[in-house]
């Protein structure tokens, strides 16, 4: 009989360390563990990609002057909450949709500079007094993508999908040679942000970019954003 309960004890352990080790790998992250206040249903083990940090270098594309970031300080990042629903329980494809903020900086030694309501860009020139200015944007848009990933954990994944939302208005600061600093807001902007955007990786990293299709000014040079870097889920 002690023989009987011994052998019953051991293989419960083994099927419920199992079982932990099943769901663990669906809930990869920092919070790995997390569940909320309420405990998960089994249909919700298998969602992914819901808190995610994009890390970005970042460039304007000018259609008059080409790139416009001159430094490796043109950084920025992403924080996306997302949601996601699967097809199928199993199921390698999948929809994601939530809400992004972008923090976006350009460090470039062109300068803006507004006519009549409308953004033209200029080259520095020798007799301009200042080093460099530093464009920077923040937006509030809607991310939708689809997901594509083994179900197992998601040992590779791509998500391609676009945006739409706001863009507040662009701010130029200049920094001087003698050290000084002045903050332009660039009005004549369009409040619309759409474009495209991908994540290429496995588990919880990923390589991201993403690229603007609205235009940057309401009126002047034609000039599109476009971000470069990695992507990490939290969970």
């Amino acid at each position: 009989m002690k023989a009987t309960l011994i052998i019953t004890l051991l293989l419960s352990m083994v099927v419920f360390g199992q079982q932990d080790k099943l769901i663990s790998r669906y809930k990869p992250g920092i919070f790995w563990h997390y569940n909320g206040l309420r405990p998960l249903k089994d249909s919700k083990l298998h969602k992914y990609d819901r808190f995610i940090v994009d890390l970005t270098y970042n460039d304007l594309l000018s259609k008059s002057h080409g790139s416009l970031s001159s430094s490796w300080k043109s950084l920025g990042f992403n924080v996306n909450v997302m949601f996601e629903k699967r097809f199928k329980k199993a199921n390698r494809v999948s929809i994601g949709y939530g809400l992004r903020y972008a923090h976006r900086n350009v460090v470039t030694e062109h300068q803006l500079l507004v006519f009549h309501n409308q953004v033209e860009i200029a080259n520095k020139l020798n007799t301009d007094t200042y080093t460099h200015n530093t464009l920077r944007e923040n937006s509030l848009v809607i991310p939708f993508e689809v997901r594509f990933g083994k179900p197992n954990a998601r040992a590779w994944k791509v998500n391609i999908g676009g945006y739409i939302g706001y863009g507040f208005p662009l701010q130029q600061i200049t920094k001087f040679q003698n050290g000084d600093r002045t903050k332009t807001g660039i009005s004549p902007n369009f409040g619309l942000r759409y474009g495209v955007h991908c994540r290429f990786g496995g588990r919880t990293v990923a390589i991201f970019t993403a690229y603007q299709l609205s235009e940057m000014f309401k009126q002047g040079d034609s000039t599109h954003p476009i971000q470069f870097g990695f992507s990490y889920s939290l969970f």
